[in-house]
């Protein structure tokens, strides 16, 4: 009641108030209030669909060929020359072939017996190789017991044999050390003799010193050969010993050298006269001639005992061999006699095919060696140049024939990586030169190469194709528009490639407009065409509302 006495008292007021609220908040709230969503539609069709690779293609010929030998060689006939008609598959040049003609001779003879041994194996074995192979192992095992008793006698004769040797060495060391011990003998009489002492008195006492120290040195080498060799009960120990012997007549030889020296560095006097010096030294010379010869004793007893030693290891060793192939002779004897009587195994009929198989390769290798050795024109066409002659060695470099072909032109292009996968062998397609605008030739996929090659620095893969039927007015290098037709559909349910999308899953989805909010679905799809649609096969009927853009 109060608010409409308010309103009655003050109307006018109440009039302006109210109508600059209008002017004022509508506006305001006009523009502030929540917008409705805005969606940008495409209706599923159902029609036909058609994918396409576009790329700029090339008009190029084959009739031009540079042919050559793929191996270098000497050329054994050329029979054409410049301006000759060939067939496809004729002869145009041959290189000298006796080695590959002998290894396809060789490879072929191969085959033959690997085919051979293959049908023995398949026929099994007969009572015969049975038999020739009971007495194969009969031949092996009389062979190694005949090896093993000629090891006995070997080894029995070595030991008597060796005996005796050692024996002889023992006995010719001890003859030879006496021999040693008289010189030391000598050499100690000639240093006791009073005159000889006085003399040395006299001149250089450090030497007699030395000497006596030397001789004391090679007795007690000779005590301990003596030891040595009183021991040894084999060559093995012997031949040791007869080189200590003769390192103690060694010493012997020097003691005597070293008196007899002294002896010659001595002051004559009175008693110590030139005719006692060369009375002592000839007494040194005589046993110095004698410890020659023992040395030249002893060293033919080792070089005796030596080579005897090495004789009988070698026919041990001999015989010990023979023994190991014998053995060897009879395991595969006993093998091959098992093989024979268990019949063929299946693992071993494997194994020959494979020796056939591996035959057979080697047979078509070196038949495609010697195909190589023979140059053959590709294509009906005119022989234009011939670079090499009878009896010259094939051109280093360059070509050694060209044959201009009647070959039809043909198209082509370089295609990405990732068309190239849509591409196939007989697919169609047109071609509109620069050069012939509006005219769309029909082509045809023929060669797609399988590995890419970088153009402009981009991998791309190269493509040709031929013409349906045949033209004369192109020219080579002529460029234009190819598009060849990679895959049709018809009545497919198509919607636009935007209205798809990809989750991190991998499922494809679309919205489905249904009243005035969208609803996510899982479709699956097929091939993209060339306008923008792509292909549903399931998850989507025609008719059906899908989003492409949410404003």
């Amino acid at each position: 009641m109060v608010v409409l006495d308010f309103l009655r008292r003050h109307k006018k007021a109440s009039i302006i108030t109210a109508i600059i609220l209008v002017v004022l908040v509508l506006p305001i709230w006009l523009l502030t209030r929540p917008k409705a969503a805005q969606y940008v539609t495409a209706v599923a069709e159902k029609g036909n669909l058609q994918q396409t690779v576009e790329a700029v293609g090339t008009v190029t010929s084959e009739r031009d060929l540079e042919l050559k030998f793929p191996n270098a060689g000497i050329l054994s006939s050329v029979p054409v020359t410049e301006g000759d008609m060939v067939e496809a598959g004729q002869v145009l040049a041959t290189l000298r072939s006796g080695n590959v003609a002998a290894s396809v001779a060789m490879q072929s003879a191969n085959l033959q017996s690997a085919l051979a041994d293959l049908r023995k194996l398949e026929e099994g074995t007969r009572p015969v190789d049975i038999a020739i192979a009971e007495a194969t192992l009969k031949t092996a095992q009389d062979a190694l017991a005949q090896a093993k008793d000629q090891l006995k006698a070997v080894q029995q004769e070595a030991v008597v044999t060796l005996v005796g040797e050692v024996d002889s060495a023992r006995a010719t060391i001890s003859s030879q050390l006496v021999t040693a011990e008289t010189a030391l003998s000598a050499v100690n009489e000639v240093l006791s003799n009073v005159i000889v002492q006085n003399a040395i008195t006299v001149s250089n006492p450090l030497d007699e010193q030395n000497i006596r120290a030397s001789r004391q040195t090679a007795l007690t080498s000779i005590n301990d050969t003596r030891g040595q060799a009183s021991l040894a009960t084999d060559s093995h120990t012997m031949l040791p010993a007869l080189k200590t012997a003769q390192t103690s007549l060694y010493r012997t030889m020097s003691t005597l050298d070293a008196l007899y020296a002294l002896l010659g560095t001595l002051q004559e006097t009175g008693s110590y006269t030139a005719a006692v010096r060369e009375e002592h030294r000839t007494t040194l010379s005589t046993q110095r001639g004698l410890i020659q010869t023992a040395q030249a004793t002893l060293t033919t007893t080792y070089g005796d005992l030596q080579t005897t030693n090495a004789t009988y290891e070698t026919k041990i060793g001999t015989a010990q061999t023979t023994i190991t192939a014998d053995e060897g002779a009879v395991q595969r004897a006993q093998a091959d006699l098992a093989s024979k009587t268990a019949g063929t195994r299946e693992a071993d009929l494997d194994a020959s095919r494979a020796r056939v198989r591996q035959a057979q390769a080697a047979l078509a290798q070196a038949q495609s060696n010697y195909a190589d050795t023979i140059l053959r024109s590709p294509v009906k066409g005119t022989v234009t140049h011939v670079y090499a002659k009878t009896g010259e060695a094939t051109p280093l470099s360059g070509p050694a024939i060209t044959v201009l072909g009647n070959t039809p032109f043909r198209v082509e292009m370089n295609i990405s990586e990732v068309d190239v996968p849509k591409l196939a062998r007989s697919q169609s397609g047109t071609l509109e030169l620069d050069a012939f605008p509006g005219v769309k030739y029909k082509v045809r996929v023929s060669e797609i190469d399988s590995s890419p090659t970088l153009v402009d620095g981009v991998s791309k893969y190269r493509v040709k194709l031929d013409f349906l039927f045949p033209h004369t007015e192109f020219k080579i290098g002529m460029t234009g528009d190819v598009t060849v037709v990679t895959g049709e559909r018809t009545d497919v349910v198509k919607v636009p490639s935007r209205a798809v999308s990809t989750k991190e899953s991998g499922e494809k989805t679309v919205r489905i407009l249904s009243a005035t909010t969208p609803e996510e679905r899982v479709i699956t799809t097929g091939m993209e065409g060339e306008s923008g649609d792509i292909e549903v096969t399931s998850g989507l009927l025609g008719g059906e509302k899908v989003v492409v853009l949410q404003k």
